[in-house]
């Protein structure tokens, strides 16, 4: 009887991990997406993609007067927003083609009618070059 206890009390530990250790994780933290799709009509097919990315803690010595630490971060901002424009848009694209790409929304490609991207991600509405199929 002493011995099945032992058993069970060290069985059980491992078995809770274990369980923990399985449980599904956000695919990628910090990241929402959404993608919404309109097929209308006449057989023309629209959607909405966004991504919105969580915006970067900003860190640095705390025992500056306000007005010095403000400057700090506006400078932070222009020299970030110069640098990494290009890198965001193609981020962007790449994100939406791989959601495109995934859900076979747009077979034969996709024209832009709003467009908008920023350091923390975007949105776009565009309308498919293919038609529904009936």
């Amino acid at each position: 009887m002493l011995s099945r206890l032992y058993f069970y009390s060290l069985i059980a530990p491992v078995v809770f991990l274990a369980g923990c250790a399985s449980a599904p994780s956000a695919p990628n933290p910090g990241l929402k997406e959404s993608f919404h799709t309109e097929i209308f009509a006449n057989g023309s097919k629209r959607f909405t993609y966004s991504l919105e990315m969580a915006a970067p803690m900003i860190r640095g010595p705390y025992t500056e007067t306000p007005n010095m630490r403000s400057g700090m971060v506006r400078q932070q901002q222009v020299a970030r927003a110069s640098r990494g424009s290009r890198s965001q848009e193609r981020d962007f694209e790449h994100a939406l083609e791989l959601k495109l790409q995934e859900t076979g929304f747009c077979r034969d490609g996709y024209f832009v009618i709003d467009r908008v991207v920023s350091q923390l991600g975007g949105e776009v509405r565009g309308e498919c070059r293919d038609a529904a199929q009936r």
